[in-house]
Parts: C-alpha cells; sequence; structure tokens
C-alpha cells in the first residue's frame, strides 16, 4: 500500500517540477519579446515631435533591460545551457546596442541616429531573439520520448 503512496508523491512531485519550468520558460519568452519590441519602438519615429518621446522609449527600454538583469537568473535554472547562451547572448547584445544608441545619440541627436538604430536592430537583434526564442520552444516540449526504434534497440 505504501508503495503506491510514493509512486503518486513522485508523479505529483514531477508534475509541478514541469509546471515551474514551464512558468519559467513563458516569463522569460515574453521578456525577451517585451525588450525586442522596446527597441523597435525605440528606433520608431512617430509624428513630428519625437524628441520626447525618444526619450521616454529610451528610458523604457533600460527598465526592461534591468528587469531582464533582475529576473532571469532564477528563471535561468529551468533551462538547459545551450538555451541559457542563446538568451543570454541576446541580452547581452540589447545592453550592448542601447549603450551603443545612448551615446550615438547624446552626440549626434536622435533624428540622426535613429535609421541606423532602426538597421542595427533588425540586423542584429532580430537574430539573436529568433534564436533564442527556438531554444524557448524546445525547453517548452520537454524531453523526448524514445520512439519505438530506439527502444527496440535497447532491449
Amino acid at each position: 500500500m505504501l508503495e503506491g503512496f510514493g509512486t503518486l508523491r513522485t508523479i505529483e512531485v514531477e508534475r509541478a517540477r514541469v509546471e515551474r519550468r514551464r512558468v519559467a520558460v513563458a516569463e522569460i519568452r515574453e521578456q525577451l519579446a517585451g525588450l525586442y519590441r522596446g527597441f523597435v519602438a525605440w528606433t520608431s519615429m512617430y509624428g513630428e515631435n519625437y524628441e520626447p518621446d525618444e526619450r521616454e522609449r529610451r528610458e523604457r527600454v533600460v527598465v526592461l533591460l534591468d528587469e531582464v538583469s533582475n529576473q532571469y537568473l532564477p528563471r535561468s535554472v529551468w533551462l538547459s545551457e545551450g538555451s541559457r547562451k542563446k538568451i543570454e547572448s541576446f541580452f547581452r547584445r540589447a545592453e550592448e546596442l542601447c549603450s551603443e544608441f545612448s551615446a550615438e545619440i547624446d552626440e549626434r541627436g536622435y533624428p540622426r541616429v535613429r535609421r541606423s538604430m532602426e538597421k542595427r536592430v533588425s540586423k542584429k537583434l532580430r537574430r539573436l531573439k529568433t534564436e533564442a526564442e527556438s531554444c524557448l520552444e524546445v525547453e517548452l516540449a520537454g524531453p523526448r520520448r524514445a520512439g519505438w526504434r530506439e527502444r527496440l534497440r535497447k532491449i
């Protein structure tokens, strides 16, 4: 009788672990998407009076980067090493671009650097985001159960 209880407990623990992992991956995906959207908004010019908006959008990206750095580490324990590397590469590049853009805007002004910002976000950050998202898709899928051919080989 107690033997079955241990099995049930193991199943419950495994379900909880899988759910925590799924939630962590979903939260990281949301952070990736939010940060990328922040960069896209920063590089976009709306209307004629864009200087005040630029500062607000820049600050939004800085806040998002700060949130990522504070919230990512505890969630990263649920990821594989390969996924962590891809995601951290995206975050690192985002931080670098934020610093580069801020310095260029301060030096030359937003109207003069906006177009190059847009191209660099599209060229450099989009690829890293796509790679990180692909890794997270694999993480959500979980470990693949061995197919019938693989199980037969073990016999």
